[in-house]
């Protein structure tokens, strides 16, 4: 009867120690399982800030190139363009007179496109030297009219010669490929320039259209056109 009794009073200080000893280990695990779980918790909510505002960003810049293109051109963009002139010095005489207005007023050089020239020639050589040699065989061996190209992307090449139309530069070219040289064709657009006189739109409106007439009335072949100044992208 005693041995019973002292096996339980064992028992019972055992299940009391672990108790006592037990609950801070599990406690101690539980609240670094949460505090795992938290500090993930901040990383998804760190993350998920740092693309709000990536997006947020790309919002912003798209909302302002849209707003970038829908803007008309103002009336400030818009010019008076008066001319083509033949000489530089009529040009000259009309900014002069509209000085004199208080119109101020800008000589312009307008290249103008004017179609396109087709250009025989052979590929550069390595060296200018080599060029000279090359050139030097085809005008004594094959008396073929030829020159060195200068500059550019086509320096030390050999030209046959630019030519307005297409079928006379592939003549050109069948020529000088039946003396055994692989000559190319190259369009090379053909321009040229006009001189025209700028005026600012508002600048220009301070003048009726009689004074306009009486400035112009000298001028042959002298157009007075709206058009937007030139220089401004649109």
């Amino acid at each position: 009867m005693r041995l019973i009794f002292i096996v339980l009073l064992l028992g019972n200080i055992v299940f009391f120690l672990a108790q006592i000893f037990g609950k801070p280990a599990a406690t101690e695990h539980a609240l670094a399982v949460v505090e795992h779980k938290n500090f993930g918790n901040l990383q998804t909510i760190a993350e998920r800030d740092t693309k709000g505002a990536l997006a947020a960003k790309e919002a912003r810049k798209k909302e302002s190139e849209s707003t970038q293109s829908s803007t008309p051109v103002s009336d400030t963009d818009k010019c008076e363009l008066i001319g083509p002139f033949v000489e530089l010095l009529h040009a000259e005489y009309l900014v002069e007179r509209l000085t004199a207005l208080e119109v101020a007023s800008a000589i312009k050089q307008v290249e103008i496109a004017d179609g396109k020239n087709y250009w025989v020639y052979l590929k550069p050589e390595m060296s200018e030297k080599e060029a000279l040699r090359r050139l030097s065989e085809i005008q004594q061996s094959k008396s073929i009219d030829s020159y060195i190209i200068p500059s550019g992307e086509l320096a030390n090449g050999i030209s046959f010669g630019q030519f307005a139309s297409e079928k006379e530069a592939t003549d050109k070219a069948e020529q000088i490929r039946a003396q055994g040289y692989a000559a190319e064709i190259k369009e090379v657009p053909k321009s040229h320039n006009e001189t025209w006189v700028e005026v600012r739109q508002k600048v220009g409106q301070k003048i009726s259209e009689e004074k306009w007439l009486s400035l112009l009335k000298e001028e042959k072949a002298i157009e007075r056109r709206q058009n937007y100044c030139l220089g401004v992208a649109h």
